[in-house]
């Protein structure tokens, strides 16, 4: 029997539908990449925005249709979007046989194994993705934050830290894979270990004493939690990624405010000074909501302002999207769809010049850099990434010259740069 997954959304979400293909692989299935020969198919979704529960609806509307033509016998959906839609969205799903929640997967699918009460997987066992050589650990599940734009804690439910031995347990487990650069995730990994009497600056010692990855990253920092603590533990250890991503969603106080989301501005300012100062070396990255409800002309030109002095190395953009059940969805009055999607480009267009900048300025240096691929541009031998870029949301490294293979880690002289992305050759 074949199985075959469609993965959207999140790294968390990844690692959840690793987890589900081990379940089955433990249950006798064989992995497939190509669908129409799927004896059964998974759709692994995401609710976040908007945009994220149209893609799928796409993806779960384009697996019916192959389970209409093709071998698939069982339809599965599972993630964020069969959580929070499942009950109001059966009936127009006729084509999908197993609604599966975040939660309750495994007892939802237990039933399509004959021996499911024999098929006993450990908390961590998964079917990993490539490249091999990066992986993500979750170390947590759900979110206490109450930002007045978010869905997450009424899917996923309040902040619960896992237990650090089972954490340490897979992150040696995905060393003796052959992962080489761990890059740990939750809503908010800065949170780590607050309802369990721990922290992640614990966690992090301890995995440095019981690990040997070469590179260790975070994602989802909170800008609230970003202590001098942590900065100083990120600036001694090499194997740290001096990453920072810090999602912030805005620079105007009021609208800070009214997101329920803190620092405000003054402090965020301070941040930047502090990490900057800190870590040498530090890369930042953030994300930033624009058309907010109520957000002014004026408010608007405060971000960009800020936007210029922190000259992140890494920043994405998000128009808002009003999600039902969240106090910002009845919030008035929003900006004009044309109006938010103009202030989109124009910040984008600020920060292409930025990165540029920041990108050329390490024209003729060394950087120790993370093989993910052979390229397949003739023009190139290899695809990586530095220290300073996360797998899939960041630029790369064009390797022109060199001989190398996935999963090392090699330095390389960067000899060009473009907007977002490196040209170099092995040395």
């Amino acid at each position: 029997m074949l199985i075959s997954i469609q993965n959207l959304g999140c790294s968390k979400n990844q690692v959840d539908g690793e987890r589900i293909l081990q379940f089955f692989v433990n249950g006798g299935y064989e992995i497939t990449e190509d669908h129409s020969a799927a004896d059964l198919i998974i759709v692994n979704t995401c609710a976040f925005i908007k945009e994220a529960q149209e893609e799928a609806i796409a993806a779960i509307l384009d697996m019916a249709e192959i389970r209409k033509n093709g071998r698939c016998r069982t339809l599965i959906v599972s993630g964020c979007f069969s959580e929070r839609y499942r009950d109001t969205v059966k009936k127009e799903f006729p084509e999908v046989d197993i609604w599966a929640g975040v939660g309750d997967w495994e007892k939802s699918l237990s039933p399509l194994l004959k021996n499911s009460s024999d098929n006993k997987q450990n908390l961590f066992e998964r079917a990993l993705g490539e490249p091999i050589a990066t992986q993500y650990i979750k170390i947590a599940e759900g979110c206490s934050h109450s930002c007045s734009f978010c869905v997450i804690p009424s899917i996923r439910g309040k902040f619960k830290s896992r237990n650090e031995n089972d954490i340490i347990k897979e992150a040696q487990w995905l060393y003796g894979k052959g992962t080489r650069e761990l890059i740990l995730v939750a809503q908010d990994t800065s949170f780590y270990g607050r309802d369990i009497n721990t922290n992640l600056i614990k966690l992090l010692e301890t995995l440095l004493k019981s690990t040997h990855f070469p590179w260790i990253r975070m994602m989802y920092l909170h800008p609230q939690l970003v202590s001098d603590e942590l900065l100083a533990l990120i600036a001694s250890e090499k194997r740290i990624c001096s990453y920072f991503d810090i999602p912030l969603q805005h620079i105007s106080d009021n609208i800070l405010k009214s997101m329920n989301r803190l620092p405000l501005s003054k402090e965020l300012y301070h941040l930047i000074d502090r990490i900057k100062n800190k870590v040498s070396n530090a890369t930042l990255r953030s994300s930033f909501i624009l058309g907010y409800p109520g957000e002014t002309e004026k408010q608007f030109d405060e971000l960009k302002q800020f936007i210029q002095y922190a000259r992140f190395h890494k920043m994405g953009v998000f128009p808002f999207s009003p999600e039902e059940g969240t106090k910002a969805f009845d919030m008035r009055p929003r900006p004009r769809s044309a109006t938010v999607q103009r202030r989109c480009d124009e910040l984008m267009s600020i920060q292409q010049e930025i990165s540029r900048e920041l990108l050329e300025e390490k024209i003729g240096t060394l950087q120790t850099v993370i093989i993910d691929r052979v390229s397949d541009d003739h023009d190139f031998n290899y695809e990586g990434r530095t220290m300073g870029d996360a797998p899939e949301v960041d630029g790369r490294v064009f390797i022109q010259s060199g001989n190398s293979q996935p999963g090392e880690i090699v330095n390389a002289k960067i000899i060009g740069a473009s907007d977002y992305d490196f040209y170099a050759e092995i040395v």
